[in-house]
């Protein structure tokens, strides 16, 4: 993907200019959202796309195809990573991780993982970025998503080039605790399935929870670098759970995948602090975490969408449109469904810590034509990520600043769990 500089005066959250007359003014690109999507070739596997989200519900959104995101290969990740020095779009797997600058459109390769993951989940936070394996792996014959299973690495003074001198690298961290630890030898024989299926940064925490239905919540604190048992239960929402703003998240709710409903989004909102026992033992640590969920609409008969925020109270999210004609000349261009929500009073909703009324939300359905003859659009969904570069929202968490945590004397927890319909 050739480096192409902007001309003065273009804005970081706009791609270059276009000869396309559809995309032609920079200013529909104020808030644009990059879709990655998997090629059919091998090297590289994934291309670019842009969508302008910021279109209103009458017209039709501008998108293009900004090429081959050189460097990708099968089984990579993809995060949107952001720092006081810029945004970037960072994908991660295999071992190695390509870094795609918005502005300059030039993709480099970053350092490699310490061990190759599959698919690793993905975490933009604080201006690093944390890489986790979606399916651990034990045992004499794991090639990849063995131990480090958990990573991290910091933007927070440029994104990192393999050939600087003084870029950084990724570090090692704890993995949660209901990975594979010590086992026995015949649990080391056929050791347990495990993967990776709820997740969200929440504060200072990352939330992390498995598929398994007897597995528990955890929270890892990103400044002192431990796991605290969050929640004796999953959290209920499956994926990614995408920042709103202080405590509101958007997500895709666990209830419709257990009853095998269409997929359905929702708001949640989440808050978690520490709560300690010093009667029993000053090191023992656990976190209330209290969720409060409002499903606020359905995406009908389709396979889980994409999400992306867009700004404080608004996020979209995107699906694979169903084709009228499925005749073979027909399938050289990808069409997707664009529904973006924005939130109701949201600067007053954000300064509410307990809400005692459902959200109230404004969507909008945009649907858009891509060239994407080279994509694999047989799959269910060829978009595998969906990242914006607008950070203005992003609120920098400083470890310098970090508040002292809440104690308790209450050794007994029970997480919240609050459905209201819109």
């Amino acid at each position: 993907m050739a480096a192409k500089r902007r001309r003065r005066g273009d804005t970081v959250d706009s791609p270059p200019k276009s000869a396309d007359p559809a995309v032609e003014s920079s200013t529909e690109f104020a808030k644009p959202v990059y879709l990655v999507a998997k090629l059919r070739a091998r090297k590289p596997a994934y291309s670019l796309l842009t969508v302008d989200a910021a279109a209103g519900s009458g017209g039709t959104p501008s998108a293009r195809n900004l090429g081959e995101f050189a460097g990708t290969r099968r089984g990579m990740s993809f995060v949107a990573a952001h720092s006081k020095h810029g945004s970037w779009i960072v994908g991660a797997g295999r071992g190695h991780i390509v870094i795609y600058d918005p502005i300059t459109r030039e993709a480099f390769a970053g350092p490699g993982l310490h061990m190759p993951k599959h698919k690793p989940v993905l975490i933009s936070h604080g201006g690093k970025v944390y890489a986790m394996s979606r399916r651990p792996k034990v045992g004499i014959r794991a090639e990849r998503d063995f131990v480090p299973w958990f990573e991290c690495i910091d933007f927070n003074k440029g994104a990192p080039r393999i050939y600087k001198m003084d870029s950084c690298f990724w570090s090692a961290l704890p993995p949660p605790p209901f990975f594979p630890g010590l086992m026995t030898p015949e649990e080391f024989r056929n050791p347990p399935e495990i993967t990776v299926s709820s997740y969200a940064a929440v504060g200072p925490y990352i939330l992390v929870s498995l598929q398994q239905e007897d597995k528990s919540t955890y929270g890892f604190h990103v400044v002192e670098k431990t796991w605290e048992k969050a929640c004796d239960k999953g959290l209920p929402f499956v994926g990614q759970a995408v920042p709103l703003g202080g405590s509101l998240f958007a997500a895709c709710s666990v209830a419709s995948n257990n009853a095998g409903a269409a997929a359905a989004v929702s708001v949640f909102h989440m808050s978690i602090k520490a709560s300690s026992i010093p009667e029993v033992s000053p090191e023992l640590v656990t976190s209330v975490l209290t969720i409060q969920e409002f499903p606020v609409a359905s995406e009908g008969e389709i396979t889980w969408p994409v999400f992306c925020p867009l700004g404080k109270g608004s996020f979209c999210s995107i699906r694979k449109a169903a084709r009228q004609n499925q005749e073979a000349n027909d399938l050289v261009g990808l069409q997707i469904v664009l529904t973006a929500f924005q939130m109701d009073n949201i600067e007053a909703t954000l300064k509410v810590e307990d809400l005692q009324a459902p959200v109230q939300l404004e969507q909008h359905n945009q649907t858009c034509e891509l060239n994407a003859q080279h994509l694999c659009l047989d799959l269910p969904m060829p978009v595998v990520a969906a990242l914006s570069m607008d950070n203005e929202h992003i609120e920098f968490f400083e470890e310098k600043t970090t508040q002292a945590r809440e104690t308790t004397t209450s050794n007994i927890f029970k997480p919240t769990f609050i459905r209201s319909m819109v």
